[in-house]
């Protein structure tokens, strides 16, 4: 996993630090302002990865431009009250209100159950250990279809899932 910001990378290495305290997850893997190779615009060209194996999580969609279809848009977290100031938000941050979002239901941990689920399709041993011709952003894509619709049982059985299961996914 990479941190990556259009900030500088002073920022991004304490967003590491509040993020990952046991480097365990991002390992310094940070790319910033200063790796970009376009100006105010993110691009998976300085990911090391295949474009057709990478997810993003961002809160800012315009500077995804070529890379949507590998976007998870999430709603903004404003924990310090500089965010909120930043982006216009008039209301207390969770960090004045002393509080956090819920931690069953709050939009962290919806969005990491949503990429818990589409990470265990993409590797999911039912399909083989070939993942060259796997493409996250189809997973992605089914993935956002609502449950029980005839495209969606389709995949899902391609896929070697019950209809039983697609409630909880």
């Amino acid at each position: 996993m990479y941190i990556y910001t259009t900030g500088e990378r002073a920022y991004a290495m304490e967003m590491a630090k509040l993020l990952d305290p046991e480097n365990v997850h991002f390992n310094s893997k940070v790319i910033a302002q200063g790796d970009c190779t376009q100006r105010h615009q993110k691009g998976l060209d300085v990911v090391l990865g295949h474009e057709s194996a990478v997810l993003i999580l961002d809160d800012t969609e315009p500077v995804w431009v070529k890379h949507k279809d590998n976007l998870i848009l999430m709603e903004r977290y404003n924990f310090f009250a500089s965010s909120c100031r930043q982006f216009g938000f008039n209301c207390k941050s969770l960090s004045e209100l002393k509080s956090d979002e819920s931690e069953a239901d709050g939009a962290l941990a919806t969005v990491l159950e949503v990429l818990k689920q589409i990470h265990g399709m993409f590797f999911d041993q039912k399909l083989g250990d070939n993942l060259v011709d796997r493409d996250v952003r189809q997973v992605k894509r089914f993935y956002m279809i609502p449950a029980f619709t005839p495209l969606r049982r389709h995949v899902f059985s391609e896929l070697g899932l019950r209809c039983s299961n697609l409630s909880t996914l």
